[in-house]
């Protein structure tokens, strides 16, 4: 059995047939959201585009998982995804009796007072809540494609998450250089930044920490547990500690002191896991224990740094009122999509400024404040598909379980990213977390391939 997985993770394999057709047409996929979908507030053709052609790739990767039997972390993930896809729907649906809470009531009297009808659905914001599920339609087909695919196709996808962070640092370099109103400037609205695809220079941060992650865990494997007789090891090695390289020095740049330390905890998560599949003698096992101790110093520094301008920090009282507001709206919320007017309504007047607070800076809050306990389920149920998930991983072989805890790994990074921002709001990242939870998920579920997919 370990023979066989270590064949199948190491080797030069090849897809066919509908195999190689799904990992092109989720490539593509993720490509466009990449290119079109760095921002959580606008949309634009693009964005209406990935959304038409996620419908084809949802009915093709449901085909796809109807042919082989599910287990316990395939109906997980799946039941996850449609529940948070019906959230936003029902809320646009569903009539607004149904929802209560003390911030609607008050609401609905104040509305009243000048002869205006409370709102009648339970989102108080219904075309926002339809937009918000359609924005789904693309992550979705995503991690249905990735979980559908043969093992042989994830590591295409994440070389392809690779890929396209690089393109952003690049597009995020020129952009330093060039005018506000440049056509390298996706959105000329703000100044010249490393936003890359983005425009939010933190979500740059988030992409580059995946794929530091990512090609942190293949140098380990280049490094203490490549194949004998395989061709072009040094050529990964290099690609890798290029990319890991570029990550780390543009990291700063971005501005964001949680990127610094999400990038150094996931780095030493996945050196630590290929420790079990590591073929080094006693020297290399000290190197590579020494690697973890520069870490744990990187850090500790980074920690400290983190410290500068706390105190002028408002991220910690918007998070704070967040939390305020969404127990009024309890126990159903005020709808998804509708952040931004509640919080201007209910907000007091020294949070009031000359720019609107577009999100709560914490994905976990706002989905509280926006959903109510239909949220608190659908995290539940995602925490428990995470938790089988690595569960089935470490079931695996050593050799044959890197990937899927890499994906993990850099999965748990943008989940935590998001107590502090809200990277899974722009379409771009959600696309990249949807991939990385289809290919861990994948691997986990033993997806092998399916009629007419071989892999040689």
């Amino acid at each position: 059995m370990q023979g066989a997985d270590a064949v199948e993770q190491h080797q030069q394999p090849r897809l066919e047939g509908q195999a190689r057709a799904g990992l092109v047409a989720a490539c593509a996929l993720l490509a466009l959201c990449a290119l079109t979908g760095g921002s959580s507030m606008e949309s634009g053709p693009g964005e209406s585009a990935a959304q038409l052609l996620s419908l084809p790739l949802l009915a093709w990767a449901g085909w796809r998982l109807l042919q082989r039997p599910g287990g316990p972390v395939t109906a997980a993930w799946l039941a996850f995804a449609a529940l948070v896809l019906a959230i936003p729907l029902l809320q646009s649906l569903l009539p607004g009796g149904l929802a209560g809470g003390e911030g609607r009531e008050a609401l609905a009297r104040d509305l009243a007072a000048f002869g205006i009808q409370a709102p009648d659905r339970w989102s108080l914001a219904p075309a926002a809540s339809r937009a918000a599920a359609l924005s789904l339609l693309p992550s979705l087909a995503l991690f249905a494609m990735a979980l559908s695919l043969p093992r042989a196709a994830h590591r295409r996808l994440a070389q392809m998450v690779v890929v396209l962070a690089m393109a952003s640092l690049l597009l995020g370099v020129a952009q330093l250089g060039a005018p506000q109103e440049s056509p390298l400037n996706p959105y000329p609205q703000w100044a010249p930044a490393m936003n890359g695809f983005f425009a939010n220079p933190n979500h740059q941060a988030t992409l580059l920490v995946v794929a530091a992650t990512l090609a942190c865990a293949r140098l380990a494997m280049v490094l203490g547990a490549w194949p004998p007789g395989r061709p072009h090891r040094v050529v990964h090695g290099v690609m890798s500690s290029l990319v890991m390289l570029l990550s780390a020095v543009a990291l700063p740049l971005t501005g964001s002191r949680a990127g610094v330390v999400l990038v150094i905890l996931a780095c030493a998560l996945v050196v630590a896991a290929h420790w079990p599949a590591w073929r080094g003698g006693a020297r290399s096992r000290i190197a590579l224990a020494a690697s973890l101790g520069v870490a744990a110093l990187a850090l500790f520094l980074a920690l400290r740094w983190m410290q500068v301008e706390a105190i002028d920090e408002l991220r910690g009282p918007l998070r704070a009122l967040t939390g305020e507001i969404a127990a009024r709206f309890a126990p159903l919320g005020a709808g998804v999509g509708s952040y931004v007017p509640v919080f201007e309504q209910e907000a007091p007047r020294e949070l009031l400024m000359a720019n609107y607070v577009n999100h709560a800076h914490n994905e976990y809050a706002q989905w509280w404040l926006e959903a109510g306990v239909p949220a608190i389920m659908a995290m539940l149920l995602g925490g428990l598909a995470l938790a089988l998930t690595l569960r089935g991983l470490l079931r695996l072989p050593a050799q044959a379980r890197g990937l899927g805890v890499t994906a993990l790994v850099a999965l748990a990074a943008v989940l935590a990213h998001s107590l502090v921002d809200y990277p899974l709001r722009t379409p771009a990242m959600l696309a990249v977390a949807a991939v990385l939870a289809g290919i861990a998920a994948g691997q986990a579920a033993g997806t092998t391939s399916l009629q007419g997919d071989t892999v040689r």
